[in-house]
């Protein structure tokens, strides 16, 4: 545990690229309710700082809201898989990994990929949630 928390705290230091660059604000427990009464078409990431993965996604993600402007009508919402992945939270939901993504509006879910760490993928997901 402690050897992820120094790699993380290095690459953010080595590679500052890898520093999320999407409009995304981390998940708070006293505000998901706010968020999830709301009429807005809100995305889950399920991520871990240290997972390549999620980096990866992260960048696609940045890129294709560069590409389509239409994407800014969705709220992104950082969940840190670390500390919320072992969660009831996470067990409601069916999140048993980190690079998941859920599209949720309300209490109902759009849809989800996990671990498709493909610009495809990622870009039909995002176009399905604007289309909901």
């Amino acid at each position: 545990m402690y050897r992820r928390a120094f790699l993380t705290g290095l690459s953010a230091t080595l590679l500052p690229g890898f520093a999320s660059a999407y409009p995304a604000v981390p998940y708070v427990e006293a505000t998901w309710p706010d968020l999830r009464d709301t009429t807005d078409k809100i995305i889950l990431n399920w991520r871990a700082s240290w997972s390549l993965t999620c980096q990866i996604k992260e960048e696609l993600i940045t890129d294709l809201i560069a590409q389509n402007p239409e994407y800014d009508q969705l709220t992104f919402v950082d969940v840190d898989w670390d500390t919320f992945g072992p969660s009831v939270w996470a067990q409601r939901l069916k999140v048993q990994r980190r690079s998941t993504l859920i599209a949720v509006r309300g209490k109902n879910e759009i849809g989800r990929i996990v671990n498709e760490p493909f610009e495809r993928s990622i870009k039909r997901f995002l176009d399905a949630a604007l289309a909901a």
